[in-house]
């Protein structure tokens, strides 16, 4: 029997290979400064988790939200960078200066308003200035930029402290990318300024692109050892393994559906096992019959049937001797014997969807903790 586990599913995090990640990121940059990005919930491996790991490692952190933000701000040392990488709502504004956040301005009016609130608090506000090189989703205007750059950095209560863009598809145009590149060191130089940060890159163009002529780059997806294009540079380490409790073992006779829709049907007699997790915690329904597998025993094991809210349903067949309730299925990661470890890029595909979503898509009810080297819980 396995020792005590009150846990059904969970997610290990491995901080050694987070360090690692962040480093690789450093180096294909260059050296330039790393700004991690660990929004939703650090990419889905536990914000705590993450920004503890690396706090000593990088420069700054990036979020998507307020909320965001100042979970970060909580967990990491006083003045410390953290940055909200889009447009906050108004009523965020307020709060997110007086917590020392720092925040993108896109427009003249963003601006003016981020003024306001720092001269009646009688603290600058630390701004990055944001141009829409071809993402669509904020910035100023490209012929906008270099005149509402400067008058921006005339408003009293402003300190603009980076300059930013964003890249929409690094991991698969580069000639696109290369001239945003271009436009962009063009853009800054017109502006006459020379803000402490640029930066542009994230994953997909750290490994493309270097630091793109900026002097930090924002990786997300890298730092959690998963590929933001397919068969990338090796050297990522994945920092997640994802495993489920095995609460039922059956021999199902021939003709027994499995699930709803009764989309598998055993010919013969199948070794069935239930699993404790589903797409209430955030294993894709889409792997439903997609040749989708777990790890049982260092075995994989293929899923049968429908993906259900709480439980799956997978064939241990090959399992000698056969699993018992309380065993654990690795979903995601290396699960030892002779299995391959399972892929977040691999879940994707089959999935047919992106590796950011099935990160980021793991549920607040499966309980995250790190691993040691040893793989010890801590």
């Amino acid at each position: 029997m396995p020792p005590p586990n009150p846990r059904r599913n969970w997610i290990e995090v491995d901080p050694d290979a987070l360090v690692h990640n962040a480093r690789a990121a450093r180096a294909a940059a260059g050296g330039a400064a790393v700004m991690a990005v660990v929004k939703a919930d650090g990419y889905g491996h536990g914000l705590r988790e993450v920004t503890r790991a690396l706090a000593p490692e990088v420069e700054a952190f990036g979020v998507a939200t307020l909320a965001e933000a100042l979970a970060v701000r909580e967990a990491v040392a006083p003045g410390a960078m953290v940055m909200v990488l889009g447009a906050l709502l108004p009523d965020e504004r307020e709060p997110a200066l007086r917590a020392g956040i720092q925040v993108t301005v896109s427009s003249r009016d963003e601006a003016e308003a981020y003024n306001a609130l720092a001269l009646e608090s009688g603290t600058p506000a630390p701004v990055h200035l944001v141009v829409d090189t071809g993402m669509g989703r904020i910035g100023f205007l490209e012929g906008d930029f270099a005149g509402a750059a400067r008058e921006v950095a005339e408003l009293p209560g402003l300190e603009v402290v980076g300059m930013a863009t964003h890249f929409p598809s690094a991991d698969g145009d580069a000639e696109f990318t290369a001239g945003q590149i271009g436009r962009f060191a063009a853009l800054c130089a017109d502006t006459g300024l020379e803000p402490r940060w640029k930066h542009l890159a994230n994953s997909a163009g750290v490994l493309g692109f270097g630091a793109a002529g900026g002097n930090m780059v924002r990786p997300g997806l890298m730092l959690y050892g998963a590929q933001p294009a397919g068969d990338g540079p090796g050297g990522l380490r994945p920092a997640l393994r994802w495993r489920a409790r095995i609460t039922q073992v059956r021999l199902l006779p021939a003709g027994s559906g499995v699930s709803y829709g009764r989309r598998f049907v055993a010919t013969g007699p199948t070794r069935v096992a239930t699993v404790a997790v589903g797409y209430g915690d955030g294993y894709p329904r889409h792997l439903s019959g997609s040749g989708a597998e777990v790890s049982v025993s260092g075995r994989r094991c293929p899923l049968l049937g429908n993906v259900t809210m709480d439980q799956i349903m997978v064939d241990v067949g090959a399992c000698d001797p056969p699993p018992a309730p309380g065993d654990i299925a690795t979903l995601v990661g290396a699960s030892g014997g002779d299995a391959p470890a399972i892929t977040v890029e691999e879940l994707a595909r089959r999935a047919g969807t992106i590796p950011w979503e099935i990160l980021t898509g793991i549920g607040p009810r499966v309980a995250r903790s790190t691993i040691s080297a040893d793989s010890g819980t801590r």
